[in-house]
Formats: C-alpha cells, structure tokens, sequence
C-alpha cells in the first residue's frame, strides 16, 4: 500500500502553525540580525569582490509565509548585510513558503519555474530581483565550502523524501 493513500501528504509541506508559533514570538529585528550575520560569512568573499554592489542601499524584505517571519536588510558596501529599518519601504519584496526558498536554495526546483507559478513571488523593483537571481542562480554552493554544502544536501534528500511519500 503506497503511504501517501494512507497519510493523504500534501504535494508542498507547510510549517505547521505550531513550529511557526516560536519563530512568530522573536522580534522580527532579531531575525534580520541572524539572516545578515548568516549572509555576510557565507558571502564574505563576494561582498570583498564587490559582486553585491548592486544592491548598496536597496532595501530587501524576505517573507516566509508559513512561518510567518520578515526579514527586512539592505547591503552597505564593505560592511556587507544590515538589518534594515522598518519604517522604510522596500526596494524588492520577496516571500514563499518555507519549502518553497528550500526547493530554491538546494535547486531542487528550478528558480523560474517557482517564480513563474507564483510559488516565489517578487513585488517592487524586479529588474533588481531578476539581477539577484541571476547572481544567485550562477553560484557554486559546493565551492562555498563549510557547512553550507552538507546542509544543502540534507535538505535535497528530506524534500525527496517527502515527495516519495506524498506522490
């Protein structure tokens, strides 16, 4: 008997309202501070070689539907990601589901096509998302080296998985 009979899996997992509840009680300051200490060490290199410079002070907001958290930055030159002031409106807008940035991340699925079936949607100034896309589309993840490479993995084979079971 095929489990996905039995259990009826979703084709897209959600966070569950649960798991999201924690993340929705940290003050959304602290959750740009993590995501831009996080993207100056796995870019350090880059943001040396200038390859952000595009982005010097637009304005970016991340949102993670399901689990409902905003991550708001902007890129300051050599200083790299900053967390961004709320009452400043965003440049570029981008927001999914948290499968969804995964399936981008570990290019389970291919970054057009998400963005196409309005999976990933990206609202403001899309010619600059369309730029960070095509940075971030041409990057080596493996060549990044450090923990990245083996998380990315981990993740490609849990959403394997799931589609296995849900399919």
């Amino acid at each position: 008997m095929n489990p996905a009979a039995f259990f009826r899996l979703p084709p897209r997992p959600a966070l569950p309202s649960p798991l999201a509840l924690p993340l929705k009680l940290i003050p959304g300051p602290v959750h740009s501070i993590a995501l831009t200490t996080a993207l100056n060490r796995l870019f350090a290199a880059r943001i040396r070689d200038g390859e952000f410079e595009f982005l010097r002070g637009r304005i970016l907001t991340i949102q993670v539907r399901d689990a409902q958290v905003e991550y708001r930055l902007r890129f300051a030159g050599a200083a790299g990601f900053v967390p961004a002031q709320p009452p400043q409106p965003p440049d570029l807008a981008i927001s999914g589901a948290i499968y969804d940035f995964l399936a981008l991340a570990t290019r389970h699925e291919d970054s057009d096509t998400l963005f196409f079936n309005r999976r990933v949607i990206m609202e403001g100034d899309t010619a600059l998302g369309l730029e960070l896309k095509n940075l971030l589309d041409g990057m080596d993840w493996e060549a990044m080296g450090g923990l990245l490479p083996p998380l990315l993995k981990a993740a490609n084979g849990l959403m394997a998985a799931y589609e296995r079971l849900s399919g």
